[in-house]
C-alpha cells in the first residue's frame, strides 16, 4: 500500500517532479515523520510547507489518522 498518496492525491507534487522523502523510502505520507525534514528547511520554507500540508492533506483521499496526529505535532514543534 506504499505511495498511495502519490497515486490518489490530485495535488501530489511527486508526479510534477518534486522530490518526496516518503515516496523515496516507499512509505505513505502518513507513515513518514515530516517534522525532521521540515525542521531542516529555512524558516520561510517550513511555513510554506506547513501551510500547504494544512490546506491540502486533510482533503486528500489518502489522508489517514497518523497524518492528522503528525500535523498536530507539527503545529507545536515548528
Amino acid at each position: 500500500m506504499a505511495n498511495q498518496c502519490s497515486k490518489l492525491n490530485p495535488d501530489c507534487l511527486v508526479p510534477k517532479g518534486t522530490p518526496c522523502p516518503a515516496y523515496e523510502t516507499d512509505k505513505n505520507c502518513w507513515e513518514y515523520d515530516w517534522i525532521p525534514v521540515l525542521k531542516s528547511l529555512p524558516e520561510e520554507e517550513q511555513k510554506q510547507w506547513g501551510d500547504f500540508m494544512s490546506r491540502k492533506c486533510p482533503q486528500c483521499p489518502a489522508f489517514r489518522e497518523p497524518m492528522k496526529d503528525m500535523m498536530e505535532r507539527m503545529k507545536k514543534e515548528l
